[in-house]
């Protein structure tokens, strides 16, 4: 059984595509779009298009290798 991950804001529930503002949530290391964000400056870790992100967060690459690489 093939299950693909299929990255989703966790405010808005939508999918995430490469090139959406995102930041990177300093606690729960979770990404939404950065229009969804309700945390505080102080609570953002990273923040950028969601490829750049990705890229520099490399905790994050596995779970969206799929998308970087098509």
């Amino acid at each position: 059984m093939d299950k693909k991950i299929i990255p989703h804001c966790h405010v808005c529930m939508n999918e995430m595509k490469m090139g959406e503002e995102v930041v990177l949530d300093s606690i729960f290391k979770g990404i939404m779009h950065s229009n969804c964000s309700y945390l505080p400056p102080n609570e953002i870790e990273d923040q950028g298009k969601l490829e750049e992100v990705i890229s520099r967060n490399q905790r994050w690459l596995n779970s969206f290798n799929h998308l970087i690489l098509q």
